[in-house]
């Protein structure tokens, strides 16, 4: 019962965004596929494509083995970050355990403001008294950055990772509710960026 909800919930969910690329062409009523979001995403090493869609970036076609998607929405969570967000996106994901995991895509109008965006990001924490709360990380061929905060439970404080890094003008968030390090790390790689 629980998996029909899920799958009627992500079927509505792809309908709308199918739908929200529709537009009535004014001049003889009919209905034209005018893609929004397309642009090219660049860096010094490569580009991400000549035409895509935050939609379709944070929708992660190889998934790690045991995640699964539940939906895709826009949001806004990030302005108080930057004044240069173009668009925004977040994928909901369940790993292996069960457990929630979020991949925000962040697009902004230039490499610079990305990297502003990542610097004022992490401004937000407060440094850890023991340890590193930043530790920088490599997959896909980039550099990234873990973040590590606690968070109490059943009496003793859990570890959460994210993990944040940027291929030009976009950046990527992932954001895992798990006390484990490899559910953020395993999608941020699944990514393909």
């Amino acid at each position: 019962m629980l998996s029909q909800k899920k799958l009627l919930i992500i079927s509505f969910l792809v309908s709308i965004i199918l739908l929200s690329g529709c537009t009535e062409n004014t001049s003889d009523g009919n209905l034209v596929d005018t893609p929004d979001n397309t642009s090219s995403i660049s860096d010094n090493t490569s580009t991400v494509s000549d035409n895509y869609s935050l939609d379709s970036m944070v929708i992660v076609e190889q998934l790690p083995a045991g995640y699964e998607i539940l939906g895709i929405l826009p949001i806004s969570d990030y302005n108080e970050y930057s004044e240069n967000i173009v668009d925004a996106r977040e994928g909901a994901y369940r790993d292996t355990e069960n457990i929630d995991v979020f991949l925000d895509i962040i697009e902004l109008n230039s490499e610079q403001a990305a990297l502003e965006f990542i610097s004022d990001y992490k401004a937000q924490y407060e440094p850890l008294a023991t340890g590193d709360r930043f530790t920088a990380i490599s997959f896909n061929g980039h550099d990234a950055t873990r973040i590590i905060k606690y968070k109490y439970s059943g009496g003793s404080q859990l570890p959460k990772y994210q993990i944040i890094w940027n291929k030009g003008n976009i950046v990527f968030v992932v954001i895992s509710n798990s006390h484990l390090e490899s559910s953020s790390l395993e999608l941020a790689k699944a990514t393909g960026y």
